[in-house]
């Protein structure tokens, strides 16, 4: 198959050597990887002097793209854990071919099993984490660093930490960063704290993606007390509010080159919610600095993206988002993935929409955000 698409949000599964060597350091404090004869292999992340699993269904169920989870045998793959994912999943040379298989030319990589280490409280055992993380992530990528691309976990409990490590991840060639989609502690990201890595980042041109499931505050959406069909149904909400806090309180404005992600959330909900926020602003001038002279929705589409993966309604919202902001992704390998009918999907939601639309969403906005050359 032809390649025809960038996929600007896809995922590894990070094996357990990602874990090697903290336990040695950090005891039982240290989040590692365990297997349960007979239910799979787990993360198990220490919490209030127990540990708990953090995946319901463990690493297999990171894995299961263009699987059915009303089908058994999913659930006897699940089960297998590591042993049980696809070989593209582990193999960095053997996902190139699931890429082909998909008309894939390029992936963004986002972390899977990392999703619960954005949310642990531990700001020595965050930060060891993510180094490890980003080490092995460069080591993956390197087997094709123009097909795979991965995003830099910064650990932003401590800002001093988090514009050190940006700083050593630009140096090893990454283009872009990941940061918890809500702000740590009571600190929010319009903090002058925070300032140190949004100037980093400004200046290497490193966007700053914020993925769901990445809370700095624990559980899976961010969004506490709910059940799981209403937390995940919701949990657009999240990111809107860092983002009204992100555009109302100053950092866009002060930082004018900074680029920001919104990941898996998807896309129909932004138009309205843009509306609501200018008119937002203007009802109520006095919450923000002085100094913010665009409307929400200007800083929007000068800095903001938003990922999709089967969403029509952002496409037909598309002009009212900014068909600058949009940028599709399959979400390979996990259960939402579109993988490996990418296409056909695609197909659908594009139906009716120029040409040049759809390459501009599922190639160039992608390619010119990290800076690689777009297909032919």
């Amino acid at each position: 198959m032809a390649t025809l698409a960038y996929s600007a949000d896809s995922h590894v599964v990070e094996p357990p050597e990602v874990f090697s060597g903290l336990q040695e350091r950090f005891g039982d404090r240290a989040p590692r990887i365990e297997h349960e004869e007979g239910l799979g292999d787990f993360i198990l992340i220490p919490a209030g002097g127990g540990r708990i699993n953090a995946d319901t269904g463990g690493v297999g169920r990171l894995g299961i793209a263009g699987r059915r989870l009303d089908d058994a045998k999913t659930h006897e793959q699940i089960r297998r854990g590591y042993e049980g994912l696809r070989q593209g999943v582990l193999d960095p040379a053997e996902r190139l071919k699931d890429q082909d298989l998909d008309g894939v030319g390029l992936e963004v990589l986002y972390p899977s099993v990392f999703f619960r280490i954005f949310g642990l409280q531990d700001i020595e055992i965050v930060t060891a984490c993510f180094r490890n993380y980003n080490d092995w992530m460069r080591s993956y990528c390197s087997e094709s660093p123009t097909r795979l691309l991965g995003l830099a976990l910064l650990p932003m409990q401590d800002p001093e930490s988090a514009a050190a490590e940006l700083d050593r991840v630009v140096k090893l060639g990454f283009r872009g960063g990941c940061i918890p989609c809500t702000a740590p502690g009571g600190r929010p990201y319009h903090d002058t704290a925070y300032d140190p890595v949004w100037a980093r980042a400004e200046e290497a041109g490193f966007p700053l993606s914020m993925h769901i499931f990445t809370g700095a505050h624990g559980g899976a959406s961010g969004l506490s007390g709910l059940d799981p069909i209403t937390s995940y149904a919701s949990a657009a909400t999240i990111i809107q509010l860092t983002f009204t806090d992100l555009i109302c309180q100053g950092v866009a404005h002060r930082f004018p080159g900074l680029r920001f992600v919104s990941a898996e959330f998807n896309t129909g909900w932004i138009a309205n919610w843009l509306e609501r926020l200018d008119h937002s602003l203007y009802r109520s001038r006095s919450a923000a600095p002085d100094y913010v002279d665009l409307t929400p929705s200007e800083y929007w589409r000068r800095q903001f993206y938003a990922t999709f993966e089967d969403d029509r309604p952002g496409i037909l919202t598309r002009d009212s988002i900014g068909t600058n902001t949009l940028m599709w992704g399959n979400d390979f390998p996990h259960h939402d993935a579109v993988w490996p009918n990418s296409q056909r999907v695609l197909d659908e939601v594009f139906e009716g929409v120029p040409e040049e639309v759809r390459r501009e969403m599922t190639v160039l906005n992608a390619a010119r955000l990290y800076g690689v050359p777009p297909t032919d």
